[in-house]
């Protein structure tokens, strides 16, 4: 009989072929690799709009925006008040709003410490990080007359425009604060030392540029590896990554941006320009400042519900006017 020919592959042509698969690997993973930022994007996104839709429904329930925050001793900020509205009413119910330094308060059980440190996959960018993470520091205060728990809270990747000024969180920015003592009463003399009135005092009709020339609610700028710190670190990195739900620092929920200068037309020396973080890497004023992990811009909700992505160099005055609600200078071009 004669014997049949094993033919196969020669090493050379097995060397080319794992060469050229090497070659297309290298074409195709780029693509992979943006498809997939363009998915978290997508869904970064979609996390500003439930939020902006969140804020709709607090208008249309209570009437007006909730408050930025309420007197900066650990109460409840906005981040807090809008849960009902985004299908987290069980961790809303175990919070009392009008409880004075409320965030301190929790801990005496399981309960109250889930709610602290609740995860709320809807304030995380899924560019920069998933739920899980708890703030380090900032999270003891004496609260009169109660036993105080040291217990970190969730976090949040997303904060509130607070305007240009540093100063003025409370006044320049689209959630205002409700302001100091005088505009709530304490029922003093009791050991709860509730707020009996809140001051809500800002709402789309407040918004004279018009609800669309009007940011909201943006990605806020984190230097990578400074996840869940709530100061500015002495000693290493820290961009006001503090409890989501603890209103002792607007930085950890609230930002500024623009040009924070005097004049009607804030072209007046001297000033500080708060652009864009250009990078996780970004130190200047890290504290204050919106930033993304997505390449090239920055996301918000405008005051309309609709989600924009502004570029990284959007001019300054440009930038100044979209966080100033009320200033009578209205972007005419798209941005």
């Amino acid at each position: 009989m004669r014997g049949r020919k094993i033919s196969g592959f020669t090493l050379v042509e097995l060397l080319v072929v794992i060469a050229i698969i090497g070659v297309l690997v290298g074409l195709l993973l780029p693509a992979v690799q943006a498809a997939r930022e363009a998915a978290r994007r997508m869904q970064c996104s979609n996390n500003l709009k439930q939020i902006g839709l969140a804020m709709h429904n607090h208008v249309d329930s209570r009437r007006k925006l909730p408050t930025l925050y309420i007197r900066g001793s650990g109460e409840t900020p906005w981040t807090v008040q809008i849960l009902p509205y985004l299908e987290q009413g069980n961790v809303y119910n175990i919070w009392d709003i009008t409880n004075v330094s409320a965030y301190y308060r929790l801990g005496a059980n399981a309960t109250e410490i889930a709610a602290r440190q609740a995860q709320i996959p809807g304030y995380y960018c899924p560019s920069r990080r998933g739920p899980g993470g708890l703030s380090k520091d900032n999270n003891n205060r004496a609260v009169p007359g109660h036993r105080t728990f040291n217990i970190g809270g969730g976090l949040g990747d997303y904060a509130a425009v607070g305007g240009g000024n540093n100063g003025t969180y409370h006044l320049q920015g689209s959630l205002r604060w409700t302001g100091d003592k005088s505009t709530f009463n304490l029922a003093t003399g009791t050991p709860t030392f509730k707020i009996t009135k809140f001051a809500y005092v800002t709402d789309f009709a407040t918004m004279s540029d018009g609800t669309s020339n009007t940011a909201l609610v943006g990605e806020k700028h984190l230097i990578s590896g400074s996840e869940g710190l709530g100061a500015i670190q002495p000693t290493g990195p820290g961009s006001g990554d503090g409890s989501y739900f603890n209103d002792d620092s607007p930085q950890w929920f609230c930002r500024l941006m623009g040009r924070q200068g005097t004049g009607p037309t804030f072209t007046n020396p001297p000033f500080v320009d708060r652009t864009f973080a250009q990078g996780p890497k970004d130190s200047f004023r890290p504290g204050e400042r919106f930033g993304s992990y997505h390449p090239g811009v920055c996301q918000f909700v405008f005051g309309d519900g609709s989600v924009r992505a502004l570029g990284t160099t959007i001019d300054i005055l440009a930038l100044t006017d979209i966080a100033l609600p009320d200033d009578g200078r209205v972007i005419n071009a798209e941005f």
